[in-house]
């Protein structure tokens, strides 16, 4: 049974976990008026994990005035700008969004120019990531997160790559020349390079460390390589949140603590992705200390509800990326009938079903449509207790 008593505390855990506001099926800024609402409810909420705004939009001082608001009232706020020069594959313009970079850091908003879908070989010629790093420099870019395409096999088709790097395609990977070449640029023009978003999200928002357990994955990440000024910090905690297993408890889940005291780093490199069965965020390979799921219906969406609420790496042997349109939806056995809740790896998702969106030709979340997640993080809580949190 549900101890009321120590209720403030679970409302303490569920407050923490980092949300995406309006990236689900649309954008932040073509859905602004809904935006402002979800980011009025966070607040009102007192939220305290990072709120992400990932936009391809152009912002006006108008929007920027209002998020500098919600950030001296307490959000911790973010904004991931895409920059991808794929002009034949996104219908807006490339400009502003460079643009954006230079007015969000003159207003003191935590900024993160998210360059990807990184595709070979349409936007990875030296002349496109020559065009890229000049822009990035001339509107005073200090962090860079590098990401490669992400899709199933239809859009891979879609976008009709070479051979060559086809594979890289279904893991969100960068070929080697290319993360190369951005790394000796980024390097020189004093830019801090990120591959992987929560740790550059980190790092911009001065937090100790990536909420994501790429700790683990020190090669994949190429942490001192890119001399990550999380290193020292980003460990995994000492074991799960205070109350958070009497959490998992109420919601049905059969679990089992394992690997206490152990520390075992992946080995693996970039180029090696495809050799290993599992998912970076929800590793089973590895003997580290873990919270390892029992039940049937779970999903990758379930062990990162899990590991957001916990703060500890879960598991379940086998469960892997397997491309299914409901991976991020998360089951919680003891309440089957909530089934609209997301956690899409690194974000919560917090998004209406937008009317319209930028339509890329890539985008995966195309196939969401219809699927509106209008439950916060708090908000579930309070479903879940049927009482005012």
């Amino acid at each position: 049974m549900l101890d009321f008593d120590k209720l403030p505390d679970w409302r303490r855990l569920f407050l923490n976990f980092p949300v995406a506001v309006n990236n689900f099926y649309g954008d932040p800024l073509i859905q602004w008026r809904n935006t402002c609402q979800r980011l009025d409810r966070l607040l009102a909420q007192r939220h305290q994990g990072p709120v992400a705004l990932i936009t391809k939009g152009a912002f006006t001082s108008a929007k920027i005035a209002y998020l500098q608001k919600v950030q001296a009232q307490g959000l911790r706020l973010i904004v991931l700008v895409s920059i991808s020069e794929l002009p034949d594959y996104e219908k807006v313009a490339q400009e502003p969004r460079y643009r954006n970079i230079a007015m969000l850091y003159e207003a003191g908003i935590p900024t993160v120019a998210y360059v990807r879908p990184m595709t070979p070989p349409l936007n990875t010629s030296p002349e496109v990531i020559d065009r890229i790093m000049k822009g990035l420099v001339e509107n005073h870019a200090r962090t860079v997160c590098l990401a490669g395409f992400r899709g199933d096999d239809v859009l891979v088709k879609d976008m009709n790559p070479d051979d060559k790097i086809r594979w890289t395609m279904r893991v969100k990977l960068l070929t080697g020349d290319v993360y190369s070449a951005f790394k000796e640029k980024c390097q020189k023009a004093g830019i801090r390079l990120f591959v992987r978003t929560s740790c550059a999200a980190a790092s911009e928002l001065k937090l100790q460390r990536s909420w994501n357990p790429y700790y683990n994955s020190p090669n994949l990440c190429h942490c001192s390589e890119l001399d990550c000024p999380l290193i020292e910090t980003c460990r995994a905690p000492d074991g799960p949140a205070p109350h958070s297993l009497e959490v998992l408890d109420y919601l049905g889940f059969d679990y089992e603590l394992q690997n206490a005291g152990c520390s075992e780093k992946c080995s693996v490199r970039g180029d090696q992705r495809l050799s290993c069965p599992s998912c970076c965020t929800t590793c089973y390979m590895l003997k580290n200390p873990r919270i390892y799921v029992k039940n049937s219906n779970v999903n990758l969406g379930t062990l990162t509800f899990i590991r957001f609420l916990t703060g500890m790496l879960s598991v379940k042997t086998g469960l892997h990326d397997d491309g299914s349109k409901e991976i991020g939806f998360v089951h919680l056995p003891n309440f089957p009938e909530i089934d609209d809740f997301v956690c899409i790896n690194t974000w919560t998702a917090y998004a209406q079903h937008g009317d319209r969106c930028f339509d890329c030709s890539y985008c995966i979340e195309k196939y969401y449509r219809g699927r509106s997640c209008n439950t916060t993080p708090l908000d579930l809580l309070g479903r879940i207790v049927e009482h005012e949190v």
